[in-house]
């Protein structure tokens, strides 16, 4: 369901906000949030298992596309969340009564998988998901042991230590992903114009969670070349963990030190994967303009510095102003009908 009904190819682009609008109102329609009493216990932990599937596609393709979310967290606050994957994979059938928590009571503490963080960032509030995100990573934490979690962010090779490493660096990045949506703006362009944002502490914590997701994504693209294993979810938070550092070297110029001008190589490598992998425009618009950046600062390192109170056009790529996070805009999809 997840990968023919959520197709993101250049080929489908346009038509991949139809077919989300289709799965979110197909598993509204069949009522599957509801156990019907009918039915055994594995067809009601299937149910539940589609629902939720459909919850977090919902709240990813919200955050891709500028969209509100079709399924409420008030139609899921009393609903059972699926069954630990540790009781589901056991031979013979599923017992009744394995599965009497909510998701209110017990969303956070559910075992940490590759994709249970989509479904974790709800942002009821800074405080709230602050704690949330404090309670995965003690889970996450648990899970594969604080010499890992040393390592990743040391950039050591660590795939020794972890047979699924690569899932790991993916929980990391989402992780320090999360931590720059909530110290900033979402929209590249308020980003590159809010001074004041960008003098506060809050910048400050998300340079630092953007550093770290530069770190996770070459651990990435080392462990897994090909971007396999969610290169469908990861491409927008990704790109998210991407801007920070290219309005420093944008806004910096021939100042910009190493850290900078090698966070945007290490990024720019992954999108260069991504257009392979995935061929979608703008993932090609976001390439093309950090290599743009970079061979600036690099072949003419004396060029005229960007003033901190110019006006955004002509610092920032117009097809980059399609992509914008803000009432009127589409996010990721291409919206032609406006360029800034």
């Amino acid at each position: 369901m997840i990968t023919n009904i959520g197709p993101s190819e250049k080929s489908v682009e346009s038509s991949l906000q139809y077919w989300l609008m289709f799965l979110k109102f197909i598993v509204q329609k069949l009522d599957l949030r509801i156990d019907a009493p009918h039915l055994g216990e594995e067809d009601k932990e299937e149910r539940r298992r589609l629902w939720w599937a459909a919850y977090i596609i919902d709240r990813h393709s919200s955050l891709s596309f500028n969209s509100r979310p079709v399924i409420t967290d008030q139609e899921c606050n009393q609903l059972p969340t699926p069954c630990p994957d540790s009781i589901w994979d056991q031979t013979g059938p599923l017992s009744a009564g394995k599965n009497e928590t909510s998701y209110e009571a017990d969303i956070l503490n559910y075992a940490v998988r590759s994709l249970d963080m989509f479904g974790v960032f709800i942002p009821l509030s800074r405080q709230n998901v602050e704690s949330n995100l404090s309670l995965w990573f003690i889970s996450f934490q648990t899970l594969v042991g604080p010499d890992f979690i040393q390592l990743a962010e040391a950039e050591n090779e660590v795939s020794a230590l972890h047979c699924e490493a690569h899932i790991a660096y993916y929980a990391l990045h989402l992780y320090h992903c999360m931590h720059i949506l909530l110290y900033g703006p979402m929209d590249i362009v308020v980003m590159y114009e809010d001074l004041k944002w960008q003098a506060s502490s809050e910048f400050v914590a998300a340079c630092e969670h953007a550093n770290a997701c530069a770190k996770m994504a070459q651990h990435i693209l080392r462990t897994d070349p090909h971007l396999s294993l969610m290169y469908r979810y990861y491409g927008t938070y990704f790109l998210q963990s991407c801007f920070i550092f290219l309005i420093l070297a944008q806004k910096l110029g021939r100042q910009s030190d190493s850290l900078i001008i090698g966070n945007c190589a290490i990024n720019l490598k992954v999108l260069d994967q991504f257009i392979l992998t995935t061929n979608m425009d703008y993932q090609h618009d976001f390439a093309r303009l950090i290599r743009k950046v970079l061979s600036d600062l690099i072949q003419n390192p004396a060029s005229k510095e960007i003033d901190f109170q110019e006006n955004i056009q002509p610092s920032l790529d117009p097809e980059m102003l399609r992509y914008r996070w803000t009432p009127g805009f589409k996010g990721l999809l291409p919206n032609l009908d406006r360029v800034g």
